[in-house]
């Protein structure tokens, strides 16, 4: 295999996340440390999605709204062959958002977000929330369509676009809410969301079995480039080393990698063969921290790092040190670490404690 990626896609650490209790368990990161002692790191200006575009040949789409390309996965298409397209025959004046389910936690100025407060829900969960919502916002164009990560296609008549930041990128800290005469609309439709969501159905049953409440839907990814139409696979393929196979779950990397004529499918375990398919060049995993640790434990950010890094990272780098695998790449924190098969001859260089390759 040429190249594997893996993208742990949860992983943008708040201040002071690295002291204490990382450091003391760093020996559990073996994989992790492997990398970032041997790799070169690189900043990544734009985000990890904008890079994936361009080293899938689609750097056409680098710029395109997060929510345009996730629907492209969407059964029916959602304007998947034309992602500058509307979601549905009535939505040309209507925007596209990822709704993305949450736990809140409201202070008296601020709201927390939870490592553990991005709430991933089951497709039967998806088909009653999305069901719910049609019945009680009916006549308002509004609507839920339910995206293959656990989350949410939104579509919002006469809701402006606006900048709004992905909650994973404030999972353990403050979640940021727009400001400005523009995002009013949105801040209100997302109020009305949460005072329904208050007696929805569905929070009755997850808390009556212990499961998080879903207290709010969280909308981004509606703004960037508008993009002509374009088929599946056309535009700007520039994959020199031929199919690119992709686990996980994220429904922005389906589109992207429908759009690219490939397909995202479930992550196996466990995973040492992915790493070592002769019959695969490049492989990109999306990975996650939030679901690592059982729910009965307390969250701890370390504990999560050892069990992504013991479950996918250790077997990559030991197709990589074994010789079946050329190069791996690590993008966390909008930063990319990439170590080659030689890589580790290097051995002047200083080790990097814990997550310290992607301070």
């Amino acid at each position: 295999m040429h190249e594997a990626v893996i993208v742990i896609a949860d992983l943008y650490l708040q201040s002071g996340e690295l002291q204490g209790e990382l450091a003391a368990d760093a020996g559990a990161l073996t994989g992790l440390e492997y990398a970032g002692r041997f790799g070169e790191r690189e900043r990544l200006a734009g985000g990890w999605r904008q890079w994936l575009a361009r080293w899938l040949g689609r750097g056409d789409l680098a710029g395109v709204p997060v929510a345009t390309v996730a629907a492209a996965a969407l059964a029916g298409g959602g304007g998947a062959s034309a992602p500058g397209g509307p979601a549905g025959a009535s939505a040309e004046q209507a925007t596209r958002w990822i709704a993305t389910p949450v736990e809140l936690v409201a202070g008296l100025t601020r709201v927390h977000l939870d490592r553990r407060g991005i709430v991933r829900l089951a497709p039967d969960e998806q088909a009653v929330l999305a069901e719910a919502f049609e019945r009680s916002f009916a006549g308002s164009g509004l609507r839920l369509e339910p995206l293959s990560d656990g989350h949410f296609l939104a579509v919002t008549p006469g809701v402006a676009a606006v900048a709004t930041t992905e909650p994973a990128r404030c999972a353990g800290g403050v979640l940021t809410v727009p400001r400005g005469p523009a995002a009013a609309p949105l801040l209100r439709l997302i109020a009305e969301i949460e005072m329904w969501l208050h007696g929805a159905a569905l929070n009755r049953a997850r808390t009556a079995r212990g499961a998080a409440a879903v207290t709010g839907l969280w909308l981004w990814g509606a703004t960037g480039e508008t993009l002509a139409a374009s088929a599946p696979g056309a535009a700007g393929n520039g994959n020199r080393h031929g199919a690119t196979a992709g686990f996980g779950s994220d429904a922005f990397v389906a589109g992207l990698l429908r759009l690219a004529a490939g397909a995202l499918r479930p992550l196996p375990a466990p995973a040492d063969a992915v790493f070592a398919d002769p019959g695969t060049e490049r492989v990109v995993v999306v990975a996650e921290l939030a679901g690592g640790l059982p729910p009965q434990e307390p969250w701890i950010l370390s504990a999560a790092a050892a069990a992504l890094d013991r479950q996918l990272i250790r077997p990559a780098v030991a197709a990589l040190t074994g010789g079946s695998l050329e190069r791996l790449t690590l993008i966390a924190n909008d930063t990319r670490v990439a170590v080659g098969r030689l890589s580790g001859l290097k051995r002047w260089r200083r080790a990097r404690l814990g997550l310290g390759a992607f301070a």
